[in-house]
């Protein structure tokens, strides 16, 4: 029986056999919501134009002039705001020569800008462009100065203009590579209260004619610190010391009424020779090496005298006044550095600073060698004045060896109003490693109730105290 299929003709079954057609979705345009308009007025462009300059002044500089192209009531408003330009900012890379076209950059925007200057930063700027940009900004008010002449092999051989020198509006000045006249006038910088020298030669008169000077950044290399840093300032109060130079430095401190604070970098003490005579109000100081070649705190002098024999370490000489031992009883903050044998210095330095109230530790890991410490050292100096007002303590590269077991028990059990003890150790720290420690700094004995000892595993390699590291550097 022949199927339905077969007995329809040819054509229809070709006609029937034909695939369905499948729709194809057709998208359908969505209509995007326009964003909202804000009803009423542009309140920001009726704000007053000191609040506006307020504003500008605050945004790159490239931003600040991309506004003159608002609206008409926006365009004059940036020529007047007050102006922070960086040269550096223009250029593909501020370690070289700057390119003409950014020179003319900064020139068309001393051009068109005459409002207020209130920071200035000039990067390696032959003498008449710096002079012609310097001058323009001194009498335009400038508060901010930073001129770099120097940057690697690059460098400009620039003096200072008479100009700037008396600048009444110049509040902090940042120099690098730059050179002062030889012969300065009586008062110079009238109103200036920082000033940061980075390998710049420090004339031995200059801060006693800058009558505001409260902050001194002092940065010097191998060629500068061949002659002696002599300070004398009746109004300097932070003193920040960083040498790279790998010979003897000497720093001396000789009238500083108001000094509060000396910090002096953790490379540049171990060759540092300080010598402090004069600094009554003296509460910050740091760093001091036990290891230094000289230090002399009034008249007491510690001093570094080296040994024929390879075998001993050196030993040290105490020199003082017959009636007693020159101190520091304004230093409430202490930071010193320690290695290893050296830590039978340490008593004769701590007796300087007899109202001690911080003490920090950096401790070289590895370098305290036994056969050189005297077992009972500590217990034989008696209880020192400071540890009457000693508070918190801490250790850097604390190891757990003998030499930190003798220095931290005598601290505990002598310390009256010890509160903290902050150990920060580059090993790993168990609990038995803890308890062990506790028993060894005879923590029963404790003579403070409230002492508590903290250890922190310190995953940092570098040797600086992070809070030193920031305040010198």
């Amino acid at each position: 029986m022949a199927s339905a299929t077969a007995r329809l003709s040819p054509r229809k079954r070709k006609r029937e056999t034909k695939p369905t057609p499948v729709p194809v979705p057709v998208a359908v345009p969505v209509a995007v919501p326009e964003p909202p308009r804000p009803d009423g007025p542009d309140l920001i462009s009726q704000l007053p134009d000191s609040i506006l300059h307020s504003i500008l002044s605050l945004l790159p500089i490239k931003d600040a002039v991309r506004t003159g192209v608002l609206s008409s009531r926006w365009s004059p408003l940036w020529k007047a705001a007050p102006l922070r330009l960086d040269n550096s900012s223009f250029d593909p890379n501020p370690q070289l020569s700057p390119p003409y076209w950014s020179w003319v950059a900064i020139f068309r925007i001393f051009d068109s800008h005459r409002g207020p200057i209130e920071s200035l930063s000039l990067t390696l700027f032959t003498p008449s462009e710096m002079d012609r940009f310097v001058e323009s900004a001194v009498q335009r008010g400038i508060r901010r100065l930073n001129l770099v002449a120097s940057y690697n092999k690059a460098a400009y051989d620039y003096e200072l203009p008479a100009f700037l020198l008396l600048c009444n509006s110049l509040h902090h000045l940042s120099l690098r590579g730059c050179t002062f006249p030889q012969a300065l006038l009586p008062s110079i910088f009238p109103n200036l209260r920082e000033l940061r020298l980075s390998h710049v030669r420090l004339p031995t008169d200059l801060l006693s004619k800058c009558g505001s000077l409260q902050t001194l950044y002092l940065t010097s290399s191998r060629g500068e610190s061949e002659t002696p840093i002599d300070i004398s300032s009746q109004s300097l109060r932070k003193l920040v010391f960083y040498s790279y130079s790998k010979q003897p430095t000497e720093l001396i401190i000789r009238d500083a009424p108001n000094l509060e604070s000396l910090m002096i970098g953790q490379e540049t003490t171990m060759l540092c020779k300080l010598t402090i005579l004069n600094a009554p109000k003296l509460q910050l100081l740091g760093f001091l090496n036990a290891n230094s070649s000289a230090l002399q705190l009034g008249a007491t002098l510690i001093e570094r005298r080296e040994e024929p024999s390879i075998i001993f370490p050196p030993t040290f000489r105490v020199t003082k006044t017959p009636c007693h031992m020159s101190m520091l009883s304004s230093v409430k903050t202490l930071a010193i550095e320690v290695e290893g044998y050296f830590e039978k210095t340490i008593p004769h330095l701590l007796r300087c600073f007899p109202y001690l109230e911080n003490l920090d530790i950096l401790k070289y890991e590895g370098n305290c060698d036994k056969c050189f410490l005297t077992k009972g050292m500590w217990e034989e100096q008696g209880s020192l004045c400071f540890l009457d007002h000693l508070k918190t303590v801490t250790v850097k590269g604390f190891s757990g060896d003998q030499c930190d077991v003798e220095l931290l028990s005598y601290l505990v059990v002598h310390g009256k109003v010890l509160r903290k003890i902050i150990l920060l150790c580059s090993k790993h720290i168990s609990k038995k490693f803890v308890e062990t420690k506790k028993r060894q700094f005879c923590i029963e004995m404790r003579a403070s109730s409230d002492l508590v000892l903290v250890f922190f595993r310190d995953t940092k390699r570098s040797i600086h105290f992070s809070l030193w590291n920031d305040m010198i550097l």
